[in-house]
């Protein structure tokens, strides 16, 4: 690993933690599950910054980043879906509940790969259904960012694609909840 590359992937993750902190200072609502997404990648920016520099700081942040990397692979989504289902209790939990299964066995040691495909896809396809039912195109365009993010990105440019992805998918995420007019 040179230099460069921890620079790249650091720059990317600057990236991620600044378009996450546009979402967060947006934030006007009080739950749980709308700043979960937008402080998700906000702290995992500012962790993978802190990893990719570690040399630099004399620290080792690979643990801590590690839990961040899981957080935003496998609680991102859940929590916007959650939270754009909101008016019904049980599929908003039902959301949250499908996230954090895959999220808990990542932190036990136990990371069942394919459970967690398996959990980001039923999100995506989630949020493609809630899209096409109140036509927010912004949804479609987060939809197609995670599909980027978490299925495109191949492991040699993962350091640098994968933040950078998810800065793309939390840029159209905040225009999801914007307010949909529909036409006469």
């Amino acid at each position: 690993m040179s230099d460069n590359d921890d620079v790249s992937a650091s720059i990317a993750h600057i990236v991620l933690c600044c378009v996450a902190g546009q979402g967060l200072s947006r934030m006007h609502t009080r739950g749980f599950t709308h700043p979960g997404m937008h402080a998700n990648f906000f702290i995992h920016g500012i962790l993978g910054f802190l990893h990719y520099q570690s040399g630099k700081f004399n620290n080792d942040f690979k643990s801590a980043y590690a839990i961040s990397y899981a957080a935003s692979k496998y609680l991102a989504l859940p929590c916007l879906n959650a939270d754009l289902y909101r008016g019904d209790q049980s599929l908003s939990s039902i959301h949250l509940v499908s996230g954090l299964i895959p999220f808990t066995m990542a932190l036990a040691g136990i990371d069942n790969v394919h459970l967690g495909n398996l959990v980001i896809a039923c999100n995506i396809v989630s949020l493609c259904l809630y899209s096409h039912k109140y036509e927010r195109i912004w949804g479609w365009y987060t939809a197609g960012s995670a599909v980027l993010a978490y299925f495109v990105t191949t492991s040699a440019a993962k350091r640098v694609s994968y933040p950078l992805c998810l800065a793309l998918m939390e840029y159209c995420a905040n225009r999801v909840f914007h307010i949909h007019f529909a036409a006469p």
